[in-house]
């Protein structure tokens, strides 16, 4: 099979054909060519910066997913900086895909791609299990609740030992620096809704859906004075006495100031 066709979009739902195209699925078709540059104005480079931050901190590894991934920007740093692995990609916009695609072949990668139309809360998996799953800017899209049924399948497909990158908008936890946030949030948040039907308003913090005992930190690192950041989390065995590591990278006034430490706790007290 040529590397056309080995570069596959494994099936649009019925929901995303023809006229049936949601309303999601249609604004975000409109501003994939765009989006790029939508994020000029705010975040410069910096949201392009979160994305990558921590992908040399994740080892080699055989199967990535990545949920969400848009344009197809992170898809080809991470063919860059994981050669040998095969990537799943599962994006519900058919030209956020497109783009993707294009991205594929000018690394010429397709064998070791695959490009799923499909929303991700209705995709399966079907049994199969991945080394890292990658979630970029994309579970900011989701209520509290959407979170809860969602996010624990989502990490069920990580093996044990494996990896989860999260990358996303988070708030500081005080002083100007949550003010400014709180503010660029509610702008984005009432943009997409204008624009794709985002029926989420607030930025929901994904850690209350980690167990301290599946989960560790290996490195955190902090963007735009606080309002990004890059988290990569490692998947432990069901085992006592288990200890987390925690590292964390912190930007502020345009310089990075880098500051480690670890936390450790026995979970059999917990």
């Amino acid at each position: 099979m040529g590397a056309h066709g080995r570069l596959v979009a494994d099936r649009f739902a019925s929901d995303l054909l023809g006229n049936s195209l949601s309303d999601s699925v249609r604004g975000y078709d409109r501003l994939a060519r765009w989006y790029w540059l939508l994020e000029k104005p705010v975040f410069r480079n910096e949201l392009q910066r979160a994305r990558m931050a921590l992908l040399s901190e994740l080892p080699p590894v055989a199967r990535i997913l990545m949920l969400g991934e848009g344009d197809g920007r992170l898809l080809a740093e991470v063919l860059r900086t994981q050669p040998h692995a095969f990537v799943t990609s599962v994006e519900q916009s058919p030209e956020m895909l497109r783009l993707q695609r294009e991205r594929v072949l000018q690394w010429g990668a397709s064998d070791r791609v695959r490009l799923v139309g499909q929303d991700a809360t209705d995709w399966s998996a079907k049994g199969q299990t991945f080394a890292c799953v990658i979630t970029p800017f994309f579970l900011d899209c989701f209520r509290e609740a959407e979170l809860r049924c969602h996010l624990p399948k989502w990490l069920a497909l990580v093996e044990p030992g494996g990896w989860f990158y999260h990358v996303d908008f988070v708030l500081p936890s005080s002083g100007w620096r949550r003010l400014r946030a709180k503010f660029w949030s509610g702008v984005m948040h009432r943009f997409f809704a204008w624009q794709t039907g985002l029926t989420s308003q607030s930025l929901i913090a994904v850690e209350p859906f980690l167990g301290v005992d599946k989960w560790s930190v290996h490195r955190t690192q902090v963007l735009n004075h606080g309002f990004l950041q890059a988290r990569l989390y490692r998947r432990l065995p069901k085992q006592d006495g288990q200890v987390s590591s925690w590292s964390v990278t912190a930007e502020s006034s345009g310089s990075e100031t880098r500051q480690e430490f670890r936390l450790s706790r026995d979970l059999r007290k917990s």
